[in-house]
Formats: structure tokens, sequence, C-alpha cells
């Protein structure tokens, strides 16, 4: 079978640009011929250095022939909103593969026939504020218009199968769209991961796995820092251009509240670092509010750390499943954030059974679950298709 796999860029990397890989490494594993579909060309050397992803793709078609970084994120958002309009009628992919599978997220619905969600979709923003790549009013604006958009999309095309990785993010969907999503949790190298949770002499590290971008709330960090001072505070995670801000941001912050000397930033950093970090760290701090799922937290509690993450999206509904000091902890402040890591720095026992929890948690996130079930979806589509 011949199957067109669109994204919009495999170098923006993060959990969505994971899950496009393995969707690709599946579908060819089971002996179907598979033709990427991108902005930019995919800078494959790269993301092996850095986060070791390799993939040996059939055919890779994209609009523009090397890595193209913009200056600011409204900049991206209009490019992959073109990206999706200009491609699609371009490639004709409809008469040339069996199936389109868009990995992207939001629904175009134009073309495709599989269409896996990740993030809380842009036309439900004006709701969820808190997920807009850049806090205004403006932007709260563009998502009802945008809302009213897709509703005139969508009557011309309705029937793409919805894919999504959390109860949270269907729960959205099914209010947004009026229709049902399956959901299939992403995939997760849970094993590589858990090689690194033996260390039974961690530090007093509380570490974030984070793009620097703006939403990712990570100007939480040294506030919380402030409160908790015996420990080490570390942010990790791949940057760009449009990280210059960000950054910025937060040293000024940690430097006004004196905590600039507790608090390290890593960027692009290979996934050596951040796996023997990780095994470092006692607490996995995540700072996204209403993230729909959240790989990172779960490679960290895989690698031993224990979560502690905002009360509400997936990370609190789908990842420790709503369960208090089970898997995880949660918080709906920064005072109480503060308190849960304090907390967990000064109790190894109870940190220690919740971390044993944790990892066995994080097996049900496994990638062979992923793959099986995506290759069940694919075959029901396809038959679909062709009854």
């Amino acid at each position: 079978m011949k199957i067109a796999v669109i994204h919009s860029s495999l170098n923006q990397f993060g959990g969505a640009e994971r899950l496009c890989v393995t969707m690709i490494k599946t579908l060819q594993k089971a002996g179907n011929k598979v033709t990427l579909v991108t902005l930019d060309k995919t800078n494959w050397p790269f993301l092996e250095k850095k986060y070791g992803l390799t993939c040996k793709l059939d055919r890779e078609l994209f609009l523009i022939p090397n890595t193209f970084e913009t200056s600011s994120t409204t900049q991206r958002v209009a490019l992959t909103s073109a990206f999706f309009f200009v491609m699609f009628p371009l490639l004709k992919l409809k008469d040339k593969h069996h199936l389109v599978i868009n990995t992207s997220g939001e629904i175009i619905n134009l073309m495709e026939n599989i269409v896996y969600i990740n993030a809380v979709p842009m036309r439900a923003a004006f709701d969820y504020p808190e997920v807009l790549p850049v806090k205004s009013s403006l932007w709260r604006c563009f998502s009802r218009v945008y809302d009213l958009f897709s509703k005139v999309v969508d009557e011309f095309n309705n029937d793409s199968f919805l894919l999504t990785n959390s109860k949270f993010n269907e729960a959205a969907i099914r209010k947004y769209y009026g229709r049902h999503a399956s959901v299939i949790y992403p995939p997760v190298d849970v094993e590589r991961f858990e090689q690194y949770s033996g260390n039974k002499r961690r530090k007093n590290l509380v570490i974030t796995v984070s793009r620097f971008r703006p939403g990712k709330n990570l100007e939480y960090i040294p506030r919380v820092a402030k409160v908790v001072s015996k420990s080490r505070f570390l942010i990790i995670g791949p940057s760009d251009k449009t990280s210059r801000t960000t950054i910025s941001g937060i040293n000024g912050s940690a430097s006004k509240l004196g905590v600039r000397e507790r608090i390290e930033l890593i960027t692009n950093a290979p996934l050596t670092v951040l796996l023997r970090m990780l095994s470092e760290a006692k607490v996995l701090l995540h700072t996204q509010l209403s993230e729909a799922f959240g790989i990172s937290i779960v490679e960290a509690m895989a690698a031993g750390c224990v979560p502690v993450v905002p009360r509400d999206g997936g990370p609190w509904f789908d990842i420790l499943e709503g369960k208090e000091g089970v898997y995880g902890f949660s918080y709906g402040s920064i005072s109480e954030a503060a308190e849960k890591i304090r907390m967990l720095l000064e109790n190894d026992e109870l940190r220690t059974e919740v971390s044993a929890r944790a990892r066995r948690r994080a097996m049900d996130f496994d990638s062979s679950v992923f793959e099986s079930k995506i290759l069940s979806v694919v075959k029901k589509v396809y038959s679909r298709k062709f009854e």
C-alpha cells in the first residue's frame, strides 16, 4: 500500500514529530511504501545526533529545500496554515496514494483519510487561552474566526477518521467538532529511558523538559525555585530563533528573584545529556497548562523521576489518571507546586515509592502499544475506503 504522511515540519522537534517518525516506521515495517510530505526538508542528521531519531524514507516531498526557521511564532503558524492549503491540492495526493495520514494536529478537511490530533485544536483556543502560541486578544479573536472558517470547510469533507492522544483532548474535539476521536496514546521509547532509572544516589535536582517557547510557562520555574531553596533546577530542551525572548525572560526573572545560580538552561543538547540528567534528577516539574499529553513526562517517569504536573490536561487526567500521590503529584498554583516538590525532596521514602509506581505506569505507553493500534486503524480505514 502507498501511504502519504503529512507533517508540517519535523525540524521543529517535539512530541508530535516523534509520533510522526514512529508512524512512518510502523507503516514501513508492515510493508507499506511511505511518502513524507513537509513544508521544509527534514534535517535527518540533526535529528539523529540530537534525539537519536533515524528513518529511511521511501520518498520525501517538500516545498522548501532546506531547514526553514522563522523569527516569530506568528510567522510559523501562518506558514504552517498556508502549507496545508497549498501542498495538498498541488500534489494531488489522493490520486497517488491509497491513504493520506495527517500527523500535524489540526483538522483541515481537504484530503486526509486519517488525522492524528496532537494538541488542543486552535479553533478551541478561545476557551483554552493558555494553549495559544501568543497570549493576546488578537490570537483569541483569530481562534474564533478560525473556528467559523473550519465549520464551513467541514461541510465539504467530514469523513476523516480522527485520532487523538488523550481523553482530555478527545473531549475538546467532541465539543468543537461534534465528532468522536479514538484515543491512541503517543509512542514512548520506555525501554531506552528505563535503563537510566536505577540510580539510587540522585541529587536534589528538579528537571523540566520543554521546548523554549512562549506558552510553556517556563517563567514559573524561578518562582518555584525561590520557595524551594535547597535544590537546583534544570530546564532542558530544543531551542531556535523564536526562543530568545523566552530564555531572556527566564534569566531575567531568575536574577531578579536571586535564584540565577540555581537555575541552569541547556538548549539543543544531545539525547545522551538528557538521559544523564534524568538519571540524576529526583523530580520532573511540568509547567505547560492544558497540554494534550506530554511525552517528556512519561520518559521522565520511566527514568525514575517523580512528576509534578498542572492539575489539568492530559498529564493529569491521562498519564497520572487523576490520582494524587500514586504515579506523581499535581498542583493548581505555583505555591502548591513548590510545596509538593519540597515534600518529595525531604521525604526520600515517599519519593522512592511513587517513583517505582511511576516506572510501572510508564510501560502502559510503550511504543509497541501505539504500533499495534495504528496498524489496526489503517487496516480498518483502508477496508472502509474500498468496500
